[in-house]
């Protein structure tokens, strides 16, 4: 059940602009046991609009998160690029605030705990995640994990139960958190007067400039510029003490907070340069809604010439996938299969276009003439476990920000 969200979540204000719109999508993790359960699909609509008082974008509708998030199917240590940025993340911060073993670092959305695990030489640990299912996972494999939402309320208990905390990390969760202000004005409360609150996001600038509408899903919620993250922490009590660009996930931003003090330069630096180049304002945005448009009639044209040259199959039964296959209408018609390495995923059929999940074992089995990464944001790892595929003559194709054989 989908709830329409009215006004903005950072600001309060209403009548937020419409943007664009991909229709009525399915939950991008409700992965299907098989036709039994077609009947049983539901779907929701998934559209973005935009707030001209604080920039924010945000979805139009939401749903439950207990009915996303209670039981969850992805999991980061698949990703060796993850398993790769948490050791980088644990030397950079035991070198930048020298972490010592009484000092408390905690997690947010800790998933599996992967990105934990390498603090665990240098401090205590906590991880926060609401999927019992994978939180259950994270403390038989060593890493203390709570299996609840995070809010206020929440902050406060953790901080009297655990002690403050010199880092919490918030790794790509920002986006799906429905009462934004809460959620961060918790972490105020449980940080240490000089701890650092760790955002990742997805960063608005990058998907907007390489079309990367398939970023947008029911589990994301807000889109942010550093203007409206500045906006959200001095709304929370909080300053937006540095800002930095990663290459995860297509483009993503590390905002970084405190309790209090002046801000490093990077963040006056990202405020100029959004308002200079217009992402402050909506004419970009009506510029990617119009792109999105156009790719949703290149991409499939594009699959089916290559169709006629030999098979297609995919790589990578991400959410991107599922709302890219979805709003292109791109099916079994012209994608056979979709390979992955989760478990979890293999043997069950793609949500919203049916497509079946197979091991990643299949690529070198079957050989498709072409395999479409549906997970771009992991092309160059993608790419290097297949190699022997591409060595055999397969070919790649990224369908962002248009289709092309790479």
């Amino acid at each position: 059940m989908a709830t329409p969200i009215p006004n903005c979540r950072i600001c309060g204000t209403p009548a937020l602009e419409p943007i664009l719109s991909l229709g009525d999508m399915p939950p991008v993790n409700s992965f299907l046991n098989g036709p039994a359960d077609f009947a049983k699909e539901t779907k929701a609509p998934l559209a973005i609009a935009f707030c001209a008082t604080c920039s924010h974008v945000q979805l139009t509708h939401q749903l439950d998160p207990k009915d996303v998030f209670t039981d969850y199917i992805y999991f980061s240590a698949m990703s060796e690029t993850i398993v790769r940025w948490g050791h980088q993340l644990a030397a950079r911060y035991a070198s930048e605030i020298s972490l010592k073993s009484t000092q408390l670092v905690a997690e947010l959305a800790s998933n599996d705990g992967c990105i934990l695990k390498p603090f665990r030489s240098h401090c205590r640990v906590l991880g926060v995640e609401p999927a019992k299912n994978i939180a259950e996972v994270a403390n038989k494999d060593g890493v203390p994990t709570v299996a609840e939402f995070f809010n206020h309320a929440m902050g406060q208990k953790l901080r009297e139960e655990h002690g403050p905390a010199e880092l919490i990390m918030a790794r790509n969760v920002l986006a799906h958190v429905p009462d934004l202000v809460d959620f961060v004005k918790g972490v105020r409360h449980w940080l240490s007067d000089d701890g650092i609150f760790h955002v990742e996001a997805p960063y608005l600038k990058p998907m907007v400039d390489h079309l990367e509408f398939d970023t947008i899903y029911h589990e994301h919620l807000s889109y942010f510029s550093v203007t409206a993250l500045e906006r959200l922490f001095k709304e929370a009590g909080m300053v937006l003490w540095d800002v930095e660009e990663i290459p995860l996930h297509g483009g993503s931003l590390i905002a970084r907070g405190k309790r209090q003090g002046p801000a490093k330069p990077s963040v006056a630096q990202y405020l100029a340069m959004e308002k200079a180049e217009g992402y402050t304002a909506n004419g970009k945005l009506h510029a990617f809604a119009e792109g999105t448009r156009k790719l949703k009639t290149a991409l499939p044209e594009f699959l089916t010439e290559l169709k006629k040259k030999g098979t297609v199959a995919a790589y990578g039964a991400a959410a991107k996938g599922v709302v890219l296959t979805n709003y292109c209408q791109i099916g079994t018609d012209l994608i056979s299969w979709v390979a992955d390495r989760s478990p979890y995923k293999q043997g069950k059929l793609t949500p919203g276009m049916h497509i079946p999940v197979v091991g990643a074992e299949k690529v070198l089995e079957e050989k498709p003439t072409h395999l479409v990464v549906l997970a771009w944001n992991f092309f160059d790892e993608i790419v290097k476990q297949q190699d022997a595929y591409r060595q055999a003559g397969g070919k790649f194709v990224v369908p962002v920000p248009f289709p092309q054989v790479r």
